[in-house]
């Protein structure tokens, strides 16, 4: 990194990026800005070839700011890693819905929403384990210029670590019925990086070819780890099949708000 000052406009970017090396959205930086795209790109392009700032992933882009190495830090205290906390799938189901909580509201910028997690309900009937999605988020979406209330459903297919087979594609293709949505999320508690390159091309190529979206995550308490690599389609799927997942999947006080969100 340079000892070259910030200009004024760097400098307003800067103030807006978390110095703890969380990254923030490109949409989100330029709506509280109040810049055009080609004056926001132009400001965040000097930053980044000054490496003050580095390019993440994620829906739109964003950027996070390069942490500085401090010399006189010692050694961390040997902790727990995550790979080892969540060595279950079930162990991810509380902490990856309150990720999905945050970033729904925050990074996605939704209002009228809900989390449930949907994949630990016992021997209730619900209509078999393949139409049990991990964590369901139900969203009823307004438009500027486009009339009525829209009904999504998105669903969450959530793996531990290590489960590069693609047998967690085919359990998330089977939501396509009722979702208008539907994602596979894997533990990668090392990173991208880490993840073999032959399982992950197949598992984008898998994805990409069921309409599924893909994402890794390295904590699962932290949305701002979740690392999207596809993106889903979105489907229109067959009302009749959606209004009963919603009847046999959610809680009773879930399906009253989407009731009184659609009035």
């Amino acid at each position: 990194m340079t000892g070259q000052a910030p200009s004024e406009a760097e400098g307003r970017l800067l103030s807006l990026v978390p110095e703890d090396g969380a990254a923030v959205g490109n949409k989100w930086l330029r709506e509280r800005l109040g810049w055009e795209a080609a004056h926001y790109f132009e400001v965040r392009d000097r930053l980044v070839e000054r490496k003050v700032l580095l390019i993440g992933r994620g829906r739109g882009g964003s950027v996070y700011r390069v942490k500085p190495i401090s010399p006189t830090k010692g050694p961390e205290e040997p902790t727990e890693s995550t790979g080892a906390r969540y060595r279950r799938e079930k162990d991810l189901y509380n902490p990856v819905a309150e990720a999905l909580r945050d970033g729904w509201s925050k990074t996605l910028r939704h209002h009228n929403y809900l989390v449930q997690i949907t994949g630990a309900q016992g021997s209730r009937a619900t209509g078999g384990m393949w139409t049990r999605p991990d964590v369901t988020v139900v969203a009823v979406d307004t438009y500027a210029y486009v009339p009525g209330k829209f009904l999504e459903v998105t669903t969450y297919e959530v793996k531990a670590a290590g489960s590069w087979g693609v047998e967690g594609v085919f359990e998330a293709a089977s939501h396509s019925r009722f979702a208008t949505k539907t994602y596979l999320l894997i533990h990668a508690p090392n990173g991208l990086e880490s993840v073999p390159a032959e399982q992950l091309e197949r598992l984008q190529a898998e994805c990409a070819r069921f309409g599924i979206g893909l994402g890794l995550f390295e904590d699962p308490t932290s949305y701002d780890t979740y690392d999207f690599v596809v993106d889903p389609a979105r489907r229109v799927p067959d009302p009749a099949e959606m209004d009963r997942f919603i009847s046999q999947q959610l809680s009773d006080v879930n399906k009253r708000h989407i009731v009184e969100w659609l009035r």
